[in-house]
């Protein structure tokens, strides 16, 4: 004996639906993320000289535009959220400004040797992101000069 099954309506309507509110916010997704400000600019601040004892001093200074800048916040955003700033000794390796496309906002970032820590500032909120594997660290030292003596030598957490 075949048996006859009824597909009840209530459970296509349900399926195409949920169907059609994934595809939308898909879309409201695509269209908040090529709405968001992009960045257009990157001022990285290096150091000739820093130690636990001493500040970091002997700023060198380097202007990054466009897909550069670009690329340098995609490592940034790569990191991990979370992480600690809990060590004897510190010291700040480059500091990072990011200028945003249609806005005077910024993100400003400090790299720290310290448990290979980065601190990130945007609009007056503050948290930490750790550079576990030195990807933010080597794309900072890459675009400053030799004379960011400080900033260019690895950290104890890159060592490793």
């Amino acid at each position: 004996m075949e048996e006859n099954r009824v597909r009840r309506p209530g459970r296509v309507l349900a399926a195409v639906a949920a169907t059609a509110l994934t595809a939308g916010c898909s879309a409201a997704a695509t269209a908040a993320a090529s709405t968001a400000p992009a960045v257009t600019q990157a001022t990285v601040t290096g150091y000739k000289s820093g130690s636990p004892a001493w500040l970091s001093s002997g700023p060198v200074i380097v202007v990054l535009r466009g897909t550069t800048a670009a690329r340098l916040d995609q490592v940034l955003n790569s990191l991990p959220e979370g992480g600690t700033m809990q060590c004897e000794e510190n010291v700040l390796l480059y500091n990072v400004t990011f200028a945003l496309s249609s806005s005077d906002k910024t993100i400003e970032v400090a790299g720290y040797a310290c448990a290979a820590a980065v601190q990130v500032t945007q609009d007056g909120t503050t948290t930490l992101r750790t550079d576990n594997h030195c990807t933010l660290a080597a794309a900072v030292r890459t675009a400053l000069p030799a004379s960011a003596v400080a900033t260019r030598q690895n950290s104890p957490v890159c060592d490793r």
